[in-house]
């Protein structure tokens, strides 16, 4: 009976070993276990965004040893932004940059609010991660589930047009222009106080609509957009600034949190620095853009800072009153004080 104490007691100890040596390798196959993380984007190949997903992805994969992969879905391979919204609540998708959905949250379209900034001096401010918008954003895609990882800016937004305008610098004068405005209030209200009449129509029927002369000229794109898609039929380029066009880096809030404090720093500061650098070379590029659209024998009619402040004093105070049942007061209080921080 001693002896067979004896066994069974080795036996136990053996198997206990055995246990908490398996228990370490689960441990450690878990710590190196590899992850895919799906990257959904709205831009084309060609696009800058595309180069910034690109050193994203070489970062995280650098300074994870290949553990964290990307694996990059340009152009809307898996849908529009709609759909990769959804998708990134769900988890099916983990990470996307696109022009972030408001059905869910009118105030998800703030960044395009006309005049938030006047020019990138104050578009640097209003858009940096440690400024009063980025946070407010923050809390309004943590309620939805989602993690936002900051703004990514495109370029300031202006008129394209098929013959010269009246009065352009003085904001409340009637042009005597139907433009085609995208079918959101921030667009329409902000053209609309400039002076412009405007139309909603889809984008794809906006070069055709230029052409047979249903619209006067189109407000929706920055200068590489007028270039890229509308050079053969614009004439004259104005570079009002009303919008900017501002994506976002959004991630699966329940992936995010379930990865190692080291993984999220990781994560986090490879989008923070490509969302903090796409101002820089966004201005870059709408400079390179405005001198192909003049090359290509495009009037490009720039103002003048006083010019563009007293445009943007005269739309924040009459548009952005209307649109303050949806965007509400405290967010708008908010970010007319980024300007003198």
């Amino acid at each position: 009976m001693k002896r067979f104490a004896a066994l069974m007691l080795c036996f136990a100890a053996a198997l206990g070993l055995t246990a908490c040596t398996g228990g370490d390798d689960q441990a450690a196959t878990k710590k190196n276990e590899k992850v895919v993380l799906k990257l959904a984007t709205q831009h084309p190949t060609e696009h800058m965004a595309q180069k910034s997903a690109e050193r994203i992805k070489a970062r995280v994969e650098k300074e994870t040893n290949g553990r964290i992969e990307v694996k990059i879905y340009p152009a809307n391979q898996l849908g529009d932004a709609s759909q990769l919204y959804e998708e990134v609540i769900r988890g099916s998708i983990d990470i996307a940059h696109i022009t972030v959905p408001d059905q869910f949250d009118a105030r998800l379209g703030v960044g395009f609010l006309p005049f938030i900034a006047r020019d990138y001096e104050q578009a640097r401010k209003v858009y940096d991660k440690d400024a009063f918008l980025p946070k407010e954003m923050a809390k309004m895609h943590d309620a939805l589930g989602v993690k936002f990882l900051g703004y990514y800016g495109e370029g300031f937004i202006g008129v394209g047009t098929v013959k010269p305008l009246q009065n352009a610098n003085k904001a409340g004068v009637e042009k005597g222009f139907m433009i085609r405005v995208p079918g959101l209030d921030v667009f329409k209200f902000g053209a609309e106080e400039l002076g412009f009449r405007t139309s909603s129509l889809p984008y794809t029927d906006t070069y055709s609509a230029l052409q047979t002369g249903v619209v006067d000229g189109w407000l929706g794109g920055p200068p590489n957009l007028n270039y890229l898609g509308f050079r053969d039929v614009i004439k004259h380029y104005y570079q009002y600034n009303v919008n900017f066009e501002s994506t976002q880096y959004v991630m699966n809030k329940k992936l995010f949190a379930g990865m190692s404090a080291e993984d999220q720093k990781i994560i986090e500061s490879a989008f923070s620095d490509e969302s903090q650098n796409s101002f820089l070379m966004a201005e870059s590029e709408d400079e390179m853009y405005r001198k192909k659209l003049a090359e290509e024998g495009i009037e490009v009619i720039m103002f003048t800072t006083q010019e563009l402040e007293q445009m943007a004093d005269y739309v924040r105070a009459k548009a952005w009153p209307r649109l303050e049942k949806n965007l509400t007061p405290e967010l708008l209080d908010g970010i007319k004080a980024s300007y003198n921080n």
